[in-house]
């Protein structure tokens, strides 16, 4: 089924950035929001996002004016009676979710495709929520929607092979780099992210190394940009929600490092509040290097009164390696192909060098004799999974080799 008229619920900067990308592809779209206010913020973010296209040259006036037409907002559902797909981009919540999924699948026509930008929830109980689970699914995209290249197109239990077809054809459509990812908790990139994330707290608050120094080592590596400037752009408070429900569905590898709550009670949620990890100034200069936030040592000390110190000196593979581990895990549990992790990695968190390509060149056995040594002093985040230990024992060096087609099957 070819989409010809397609719905986005919540007007915020992810699903206007997603209305946009629909309506580039020649798509009629209705953007809907509970407010008029908030309905007519999204429409005209929608009209910057043309405007600036047509300011860098990437678009003719002409062009601009003919994709923007498309765009209908509307704070009612009725309009969506003659919809071929929905794209939900409302609050990340699953009450909130699953009331949303109840109205789509009483208003809008049967042979219309619903799906959700949730970034961890379940798929398959928000499907549940329909009458029509084999036409809903997960379509994760990526702030900010109207760049970022990846999708991970997530199928709930009772998806259906057509269902994710039209899914992964509409991608395509969009010029969207399409993941296939079997349903988990966090899917694979915030999965996999944010292991890496709350390692590089652990770091921190343990004393081995600065938030620049961190930062700095993590550019150098091949990240887009460091830990703690993401923690910030993100959102600290939106960060520790992550963290708790991947720690409430994984369990200890997933530990929330204590920093994590201290900067929340603290409200220094990043660049939303002024200060995170670094302080924020809205009048600064532009370009001027980040001073750390100066309450940020009062609360590492508190936390070392019971978590004590440790030796400085910062070696980057020691947030880069959690990573890969929960890579291979996923590879484990059958939620991803070797392929897809660095490309859903570089499209959907713009890293330069991918964790698999580390793999390679290191070698698995590197790789694991590294976590080994980190499990010391018996740390659960750092535990190599049972199948990296036994592709190390099977003599892989490269997890590719997964990829290859045992002889003589066609």
């Amino acid at each position: 089924m070819r989409v010809q008229r397609a719905a986005v619920v919540g007007a915020g900067a992810m699903g206007s950035g997603i209305a946009c990308v629909l309506s580039q592809c020649g798509i009629e779209v209705l953007l809907k929001d509970v407010e008029q206010q908030a309905v007519e913020r999204g429409v005209a973010n929608i009209k910057r996002m043309y405007d600036s296209r047509v300011k860098k040259g990437s678009m003719t006036q002409e062009e601009a004016d003919k994709h923007f037409l498309l765009v209908k907002g509307t704070t009612s559902y009725d309009d969506f009676k003659n919809v071929d797909l929905v794209i939900e981009a409302a609050f990340e919540e699953i009450s909130v979710k699953l009331d949303i999924f109840k109205t789509l699948d009483e208003i809008c026509p049967a042979r219309a495709i619903l799906a959700t930008n949730t970034s961890a929830l379940s798929v398959s109980e928000i499907a549940a929520a329909t009458s029509r689970p084999q036409k809903v699914l997960g379509m994760h995209f990526f702030n900010p929607a109207q760049f970022m290249k990846l999708v991970e197109v997530i199928p709930g239990v009772k998806t259906s092979p057509e269902t994710i077809k039209a899914a992964l054809t509409l991608c395509q459509d969009m010029q969207k780099t399409p993941v296939r990812v079997e349903e988990c908790p966090g899917f694979l990139v915030n999965r996999v992210l944010f292991t890496y994330m709350n390692e590089a707290l652990y770091a921190l608050q343990e004393g081995v190394a600065t938030p620049e120094e961190i930062d700095a080592k993590v550019v150098e590596f091949g990240l887009p940009m460091g830990p703690f400037a993401l923690f910030d752009m993100t959102g600290i408070d939106v960060c520790a929600h992550v963290t708790e429900f991947l720690y409430s569905q994984y369990g200890p590898r997933f530990k929330p490092a204590s920093l994590l709550a201290k900067l929340v009670k603290e409200k220094q949620l990043g660049q939303k509040t002024g200060a995170g990890f670094y302080v924020h100034d809205k009048d600064a200069p532009k370009g001027q290097a980040k001073t750390v936030n100066p309450k940020l040592a009062a609360m590492i000390s508190e936390i070392q009164k019971s978590e004590p110190a440790k030796a400085s000196g910062f070696d980057v593979h020691r947030v880069i390696l959690p990573m890969l581990n929960e890579a291979v895990y996923c590879l484990q549990e059958g939620v991803v192909e070797v392929s897809d992790i660095d490309l859903a990695m570089q499209n959907g968190c713009g890293f330069k060098r991918g964790i698999v390509a580390l793999a390679k060149e290191k070698g698995l056995p590197w790789c694991l004799n590294e976590l080994k040594a980190m499990q010391t002093h018996g740390e659960e985040r750092f535990r190599p999974s049972w199948l990296m230990q036994k592709l190390v024992g099977a003599g892989i060096k490269d997890l590719h080799e997964l990829d290859k087609k045992p002889v003589g099957v066609a």
